[in-house]
């Protein structure tokens, strides 16, 4: 992944953008809607770093196959909180946020590889920390 940090600020700045100049007619994904997804990837980065520290004589490099489908999964996550935002304008945060940073393309990106996967938490962990600073709002 190229700088993540760079990165995350041009997405939440760009939605931060469209919600400015839509009077009021679009509202950007909420804090809630965004750490839920953080909290999956946290709990995975805790079941990783779980067998990271049952592995005594190396740091894996390749991420087991049982936490690659919970990797995976974060899709179904991510995109039943994209069903539950639709709104009757049809406007929706989740999607527009999904579209942006591209999430589902990064989950896929992610294999078995370890590396790939601690720079994606660090994207999202760095997506929630531009959302605050630019002024997202709770639900």
């Amino acid at each position: 992944m190229d700088n993540y940090v760079d990165r995350a600020n041009q997405v939440m700045r760009k939605l931060k953008e469209k919600e400015d100049a839509s009077n009021n007619n679009y509202k950007m994904v909420t804090t809630s809607q965004i750490r839920k997804f953080l909290a999956a990837v946290n709990r995975i980065n805790g079941k990783i770093d779980q067998k990271k520290n049952g592995n005594k004589t190396s740091v894996a490099r390749k991420i087991p196959e049982d936490l690659q489908m919970e990797i995976k999964f974060l899709k179904v996550k991510l995109a039943y909180q994209i069903g539950r935002a639709e709104d009757k304008r049809r406007n929706n945060p989740v999607k527009d946020f999904e579209n942006k940073a591209e999430l589902f393309k990064e989950i896929d990106g992610i294999g078995d590889s370890l590396e790939k996967y601690e720079n994606f938490a660090r994207y999202v962990e760095a997506l929630v920390a531009f959302h605050k600073f630019y002024g997202g709002e709770e639900d």
